[in-house]
């Protein structure tokens, strides 16, 4: 699926649903607008592909995809897992969809098993809950994320995620650090020398209550990580607060093809 993401090529998502209920999530909206389309999607695709199910059954199937996408509860859609993956190389983020904290083991298991088959990608995740990726062994091919908005977030286990006696199965990885949407000043940069990569971005839309980020608090990240020769990229949601383009990437950018 091509975004708007900027900092990957397309993205994959075998999930749909996430569990954190945050208040600028944009992911909830889209799987409620469409939920009948992928609900569609997904009895087709069992019908074609996979025979598992009678009409009845097909119907009863449908309509709990989209109870579940309508509640955003965390949803497995084999159309979207075995949906083929481009050829030539690109960045490909899993998950923008979902959360991977939230995921069942096997979903995770079947997810990797498959990232094994495409090495000429770059697989990207990314999780509020860092943890998850000390539980499973990700291909060197997988860049690992966290995502992380104000100060508080820090504490749900970025610090275990980064320090080499506590990453031992991820120690191959690149590790990076997303702060988007970046709603209020990070005092702790020093964390940021762990990290081989820096994403900023502001929130988008006009929810009510929206956090515009400042100027000084996207400067101070960036000046740190100029000085750590940390790259950085700034999401285009930035320009009219610091109105300097800058797109970096921990090594040679893949091209979208």
């Amino acid at each position: 699926m091509k975004n708007k993401i900027g900092w990957c090529n397309t993205t994959w998502n075998p999930v749909w649903g996430c569990n954190n209920n945050c208040e600028y999530c944009y992911a909830r909206g889209m799987a409620k607008r469409f939920k009948k389309s992928i609900a569609i999607k997904e009895t087709v695709y069992k019908t074609e592909r996979l025979d598992l199910l009678s009409p009845s059954q097909l119907l009863i199937e449908g309509d709990k995809i989209i109870s579940s996408l309508d509640k955003f509860q965390p949803t497995f859609l084999h159309s979207q897992f075995d949906k083929e993956l481009p050829k030539k190389p690109q960045r490909i983020f899993v998950g923008s969809m979902s959360e991977i904290a939230h995921w069942k083991k096997r979903w995770v298991r079947d997810t990797l098993d498959k990232i094994l088959e495409y090495p000429q990608h770059k697989f990207q995740f990314l999780t509020k809950f860092p943890k998850i990726y000390a539980q499973w062994y990700f291909h060197p091919n997988c860049w690992l994320g966290v995502t992380i908005t104000k100060n508080d977030d820090f504490f749900k286990g970025a610090y275990n995620f980064i320090f080499p006696k506590n990453s031992e199965t991820n120690r191959h990885n690149i590790k990076y650090i997303s702060f988007e949407p970046l709603s209020g000043e990070i005092s702790d940069l020093e964390i940021l020398k762990y990290f081989d990569w820096v994403i900023i971005g502001a929130e988008t839309g006009n929810r009510k209550g929206k956090v515009i980020p400042k100027k000084e608090w996207v400067e101070n990240i960036v000046n740190y990580c100029r000085k750590e020769n940390i790259p950085v990229y700034l999401k285009d949601s930035l320009k009219d607060i610091y109105p300097v383009e800058i797109k970096e990437f921990p090594e040679k950018e893949i091209k979208s093809e």
